[in-house]
Parts: structure tokens; sequence; C-alpha cells
């Protein structure tokens, strides 16, 4: 997690910044709103502690910058003015937390640590979309590889598997040799010329199965490795996403 500090009293920015680093490692900091901005654009911190009333750039006209550039990013503001209009106008523009100075650096630091445990949260909740959004992707790409293969060859496989990585797809036929293919394995010669023939049969139709997995994806992808192996009964096509 990184944090930004801004803050105009230097007493006040230095005591601070200490006790945050102390407890939450990478701690930047900010003279004024002008300063606090070029640090946001280089380090862009997961969450802002920002005093509202600063020379050259006020706390407002700052958070209002910040959200237009980052709009999830936590904010937290500090100011020794309880002002209901001021208060009213940083939770307009999104604000998470309000803090009155002098900072009691046990408060702050509960606040960090909601941020956190709702970061948490977020990550785990966005994790398991992406693998539910991951399963659903798989089985689409199954369910019409299986038919694209039907119909190309006469022949469906027993099964198919397909996995999804960052960068790559593996799809795995299973018993996807015709009925002609496999009465032609009957010795070592004809294995090998069935294996040379799948292997052409992908090289054909690679196009096609590439266009097959860019309709579902999204993504374009190429075919980066095809293994034939009629001892273990499989059909392997390896794809790279293209990004």
């Amino acid at each position: 997690m990184k944090i930004l500090y801004v803050e105009d009293e230097f007493e006040a920015r230095e005591a601070l910044s200490k006790f945050l680093k102390r407890r939450f490692g990478k701690i930047f900091t900010a003279v004024d709103g002008l300063d606090g901005m070029d640090r946001f654009r280089e380090q862009m911190p997961d969450l802002v502690i920002v005093d509202l009333y600063m020379p050259k750039m006020d706390g407002l006209e700052m958070i209002r910058e910040i959200k237009r550039i980052s709009p999830e990013v936590y904010v937290i503001v500090t100011t020794a003015v309880d002002d209901v209009d001021v208060i009213l106008k940083s939770v307009d523009l999104g604000i998470n937390k309000y803090l009155l100075k002098p900072i009691d650096p046990v408060e702050l630091a509960s606040a960090i640590n909601e941020y956190q445990a709702l970061a948490v949260k977020k990550q785990k909740a966005e994790e398991i979309f992406e693998t539910e959004k991951r399963k659903h992707l798989e089985d689409r790409i199954k369910k019409e590889f299986t038919s694209f293969l039907k119909a190309a060859t006469g022949k469906g496989p027993s099964e198919v598997s397909v996995f999804i990585d960052y960068d790559r797809i593996e799809i795995t036929a299973y018993d996807a040799i015709t009925v002609m293919e496999r009465n032609m394995v009957d010795n070592c010669q004809n294995s090998i010329i069935i294996e040379q023939y799948r292997r052409l049969f992908y090289t054909i139709n690679e196009k096609a199965i590439c266009d097959l997995v860019h309709g579902i994806i999204g993504s374009r992808v190429k075919f980066q490795n095809v293994a034939i192996s009629l001892e273990n009964r499989i059909n392997k096509i390896e794809l790279q996403i293209i990004r």
C-alpha cells in the first residue's frame, strides 16, 4: 500500500509521516496541493491523506482533480475547522473519511486499517468474479470447439478440456480420431501418418479456430503449439493470447 500525505504545516507533516512510515511502510509527502498533485501523478498511491486548507491549491480542489484521474482512490481529509459546509462539499467530491485536527494517530491508523480491510474484500470479490468469468469462457470454448470438430471431421471428441491462463489457452480433445483413422492405426507407421494428418488438419483450420476463440474471449489469439498423441488419445492445442 502506498500512502500520500499532503500537509503544509511542517511539524505536523514530519511527525505524522514518521508515525505512518513506522506503521504502514511506503509514505510520500507533499507540502501543498500543487506539490501533492505532482506526487500523486508520480506515485499513483492507494490512499491520500490531505489537509483542506493549503496554499496554491486547497484540499477540495486537489480532491476534485484526484478523483478525476482515479475515482477509486481512498481519500482521508484532515482539517482544523469543523465547518459543515466544507464537510458536505468534501463528501460530495467522494472523500471516505473526515478527521479533525489535532490528528489522533490511533484514530488515523484505525481509518487506514479500515481501508485495508475494504481493499482486501474488494480484491477477493474481484478474484471470485474473474474465476467465474474464466470458467464461463472455458465452458463456451469447450462447447464450440467440440461442435467445430464434429462438423469438420464427422466425429466429436469424447471430452474437451479448456484452461485459460493470463496469456495462453490450452485446449485438449480426447478420443477425437475418426473411425477411419482408428482403423488405419494398425501399426507404428500408420500411427505416424495419422498424427501428421491431424497436425495438418489443425494447421489448415488455424484461422477458423483462432476466430472461434477470438469471438468468445474478445482478444486475438495465435497458435503456439499443436501436440498429437494417439497413444494418449489426445489432440492438444496451445494458443497465445495477444494483448
